[in-house]
């Protein structure tokens, strides 16, 4: 089985589909003033090009998340509460139950790699990130001030038909997945870029530990913030709107 921290380098090449993609796409910086279309069709989760090495100023990632504290959510309940790590133990520790939480999952991407060559380029950049992930600058923690089963409650005591997990869920999770959405494009606005993850979250207890949550606090991800390396960023090989777009009913 091929190691997941150390995928092979060799790059695969793009399907015909992926490749006329990037042709058609415009190349936006990485830093600098970009239009709302630039912003919102090339920030995306950046793994394998976080420079590791240049410090990241704190006052950033605080009017970053200022900005992204006017997110859509539930109720308006902003049930959002985030963990800044930069101190080096931590962050050490942090990535140390990342890693251990990602190795199934990158074993699995691996072989799914070895048979699908298109999917080698997700499982570089994923083993990548675990692999580094102590040596990210800043590392954000989202989490929320109450439980899942707090929200389920909620919704019981509304009379909703039971179960009430689905509707319940969507919003409880839903209450902050807006917001870390808009803290990554706050972030590239200031010149820097994030990747976001949750696989954390199978050690879910281990990183509460570490990070000191009390028993009421529940993780929603993690997002490793630093400058980018690199001047650009492109649009991603994504599905057409003709093959994930649906009027009045579903169709097959």
């Amino acid at each position: 089985m091929n190691d997941p921290f150390h995928p092979c380098e060799r790059e695969e090449p793009r399907s015909e589909r992926e490749e006329a993609g990037l042709r058609a796409s415009r190349s936006a910086p990485a830093t600098g003033k970009l239009s709302a279309e630039e912003l919102l069709t090339t920030t995306r989760s950046v793994r394998r090009r976080l420079n590791l090495e240049r410090p990241v100023d704190i006052r950033l990632v605080h009017a970053a998340l200022s900005d992204a504290l006017q997110a859509p959510n539930g109720s308006n309940d902003q049930p959002w509460q985030w963990v800044v790590v930069t101190d080096a133990g931590s962050r050490y520790r942090l990535a140390e139950c990342y890693r251990r939480s990602a190795r199934p999952y990158l074993e699995a991407m691996a072989e799914q790699a070895a048979e699908e060559p298109e999917r080698a380029g997700v499982w570089r950049a994923s083993a990548h990130l675990a692999e580094h992930l102590h040596r990210v600058p800043v590392l954000v923690v989202p989490c929320l001030s109450l439980s899942p089963g707090d929200f389920e409650d909620r919704f019981r005591k509304l009379g909703l038909p039971a179960p009430v997990d689905h509707v319940a869920h969507s919003v409880y999770y839903g209450s902050v997945w807006p917001a870390m959405w808009s803290l990554m494009l706050a972030l590239r606005l200031r010149g820097l870029a994030c990747a976001v993850t949750a696989l954390h979250l199978a050690r879910a207890q281990e990183a509460a530990e570490i990070l000191r949550l009390p028993d009421h606090v529940t993780q929603a991800g993690l997002l490793a913030v630093a400058h980018p390396q690199g001047r650009s960023f492109r649009p991603a090989p994504r599905k057409s709107v003709e093959e994930v777009v649906h009027h009045d009913s579903w169709r097959s």
